[in-house]
């Protein structure tokens, strides 16, 4: 009856006169003239006025304004909304909110959780914002930055994954309680360890720090969980609990927790894993474990790490090594690393980095030979370039000083490899031997090709590899290229280049596909195709087959020897480029050859017993 009383009059008579029903008229009271309203389709709307006469409503929505409405239509359609609500301000304070998202995203976003409810899923929030109050192509950019900032602030929980609700908290929580509750959501190891992190960078607002000992109780029981499959993870989780209790005495390890030190002695077997996917901020905590995990062992334990280690490990533990008098140790390491041509690229890329330092008692010119093997035998086994080919393109000095103390009979062999060398592009390489002349000017014959003992750089290659690399360009040439451009094109519209990841990552995907085009057409322009036969099998040569025994242990190995693309290590078959075949090359039976047993491997003699034309066997 209240309801009734209050209505519109001119609403009144018209359910007086049965041109609308109670309910209907209900529905268009709340819809008065100067309120808003949001439509499922047309969005967020104003009220402009009532044309009962004709029994029609006019809105204002967004993108359609003076629309026109039947009144029971927009009754049954139209949902009222406060003059507060976040689409009623985005509806006639654009500008306003406009300045908030550019001046305080953090604002502007708890403003539209207020009106949701304190709770949105990202794409919720994307309906809100994007588009109008963000442009679209902006918005990637304002959400990174705005998520950093709401992160920061405790009265938000902000989802580490799309399908999970942004929400406002109590304003009653406090900072520490809200650090805490954040913890207790986290259902992943690596969510704990940011988690974690969190609480370590406020350690500050917990005025009672023995508040955290159900956090300590928890990752111990997380990471116990979790050793087996997850490793890496559970391993990170003890090390930010580790730090946690460094905060407050009656945090220190209870009964029973997990210690490091046991931890990598019982988990001996997974180190190389270990260190390998746990992040790097952390890695120089897990190698200071190591003596005391292993005793008197963690020496050989470190240095087993090397194989597998990225240049910052190596260089952990170079240091800890040096900080332990164990120095010599990882001297010995490295010369017979360098001497067996069995040291990693990032072991190398460390040396050529630390050639003034810690480094510097291996740093010869010797190592040149042993940075082009590497380059060949990962390009072999990959076909990618790995770190050494940067460091040697991009570090000016690297190659003067490697060569300024070599003899010119070593420096003469480099240059001579640099120059056969399938791994640089012909820019490149002659950028290389440059800095090579400009130390050792007597090498420039091996430029300008007045020295015999180079072989033609004209490639040889098989019928079918020519195809290949053929179809390889025309692939390059007429679909990545072309889809790159269009991805740089979609990434230059999200805004601010600087700091556009997409657009950074497509620009360096396009210098990738460029290099990879320039190399394909210095090869296929420099290219003598073969079917591999007359071939001449008194010596070993492109086409034959040549039988080896090795004298040292016994057994044979056979290997086929063909064109710069017909690599196949798995079936025997080598380049004619290759670092061994190169060797096999012009030997004849009988002969005594020295070639690695393997990959790095030492070096072996070996007999030719045989030699076949490849084009005769089967």
């Amino acid at each position: 009856m209240l309801l009734h009383i209050a209505m519109n009059p001119d609403l009144e008579k018209h359910i007086a006169s049965g041109k609308i029903e109670q309910a209907v008229a209900e529905q268009i009271d709340q819809l008065t003239p100067g309120a808003f309203c949001v439509h499922k389709s047309w969005g967020v709307g104003k009220i402009v006025e009532w044309d009962l006469p004709e029994s029609r409503i006019i809105i204002d929505f967004e993108g359609k304004p003076g629309h026109s409405m039947a009144l029971k239509f927009a009754a049954s359609s139209l949902e009222p909304l406060e003059e507060n609500h976040f689409l009623s301000k985005r509806h006639s304070q654009l500008d306003e909110l406009k300045a908030l998202a550019a001046e305080d995203p953090v604002a502007l976003v708890r403003d539209a959780l207020q009106s949701s409810g304190g709770t949105l899923k990202l794409v919720g929030l994307e309906s809100l914002i994007m588009g109008t109050v963000v442009a679209d192509s902006d918005y990637k950019k304002w959400w990174d930055g705005a998520k950093r900032k709401l992160r920061a602030d405790h009265s938000f929980v902000v989802p580490s994954k799309r399908n999970e609700p942004l929400e406002l908290r109590d304003e009653s929580l406090s900072p520490a309680d809200a650090l805490l509750e954040d913890y207790s959501a986290a259902r992943d190891l690596k969510l704990k360890v940011k988690c974690v992190d969190a609480i370590l960078k406020k350690i500050a607002v917990f005025e009672d720090l023995t508040q955290l000992k159900p956090v300590i109780a928890d990752i111990d029981d997380s990471a116990r969980k979790a050793l087996k499959l997850h490793l890496p993870q559970a391993v990170e989780l003890i090390l930010v609990r580790r730090e946690l209790q460094g905060k407050h005495e009656e945090l220190a390890s209870e009964e029973g927790a997990i210690d490091i030190a046991e931890l990598l002695t019982g988990q001996k077997d997974r180190l190389g894993e270990l260190f390998k996917e746990i992040s790097l901020s952390r890695q120089r905590l897990l190698i200071a474990e190591l003596p005391g995990a292993f005793g008197e062992e963690w020496v050989q334990e470190a240095l087993g790490l090397l194989d597998d280690a990225n240049a910052r490990t190596v260089q952990e533990i170079a240091t800890l090594l040096a900080e332990k008098e164990k120095a010599d140790y990882l001297h010995a390491f490295l010369v017979k690393g360098l001497s067996r041509r069995s040291l990693s690229s990032e072991v190398l890329v460390w040396i050529c980095k630390e050639r003034e330092g810690a480094a510097k008692s291996v740093f010869s010119a010797d190592l040149a030979s042993g940075l082009i093997h590497v380059l060949e035998r990962d390009h072999g086994e990959s076909g990618r370039r790995n770190r050494v080919h940067d460091v040697l393109l991009n570090d000016m000095d690297l190659i003067p000083d490697l060569v300024r103390a070599g003899d010119l009979n070593t420096v003469r062999n480099f240059a001579r490899r640099l120059m056969m060398s399938s791994v640089f592009r012909d820019l490149d390489r002659r950028s290389l031997m440059a800095r090579i002349v400009k130390i050792h000017p007597e090498v420039q014959e091996l430029i300008t090709g007045k020295d015999k003992d180079v072989e033609d750089e004209v490639l040889i290659v098989s019928e079918a590899s020519h195809l290949k690399k053929k179809a390889e360009f025309a692939d390059l040439v007429n679909k990545q290229i072309p889809e790159n451009r269009k991805d740089i094109q979609i990434a230059r519209e999200y805004g601010d280049l600087s700091e556009n990841f997409e657009y950074k990552s497509a620009k360096e995907y396009q210098r990738v596909l460029m290099r990879r085009q320039d190399d394909i057409e210095g090869d296929l322009a420099n290219v003598k195709q073969t079917d591999f036969s007359d071939v001449d099998a008194t010596t070993v040569s492109i086409g034959t087959v040549v039988t080896l025994d090795n004298k040292a242990v016994g057994g044979t190995e056979t290997y086929t020897i063909l064109g710069a693309w017909d690599s196949d290590p798995d079936k025997g078959i080598l380049s004619y480029i290759s670092e061994r075949a190169r060797t096999l090359l012009n030997r004849k039976e009988g002969e005594l050859v020295q070639l690695p047993t393997g990959p790095g491997g030492a070096l072996e003699t070996f007999q030719i017993v045989s030699i076949k034309a490849y084009k005769n066997q089967g």
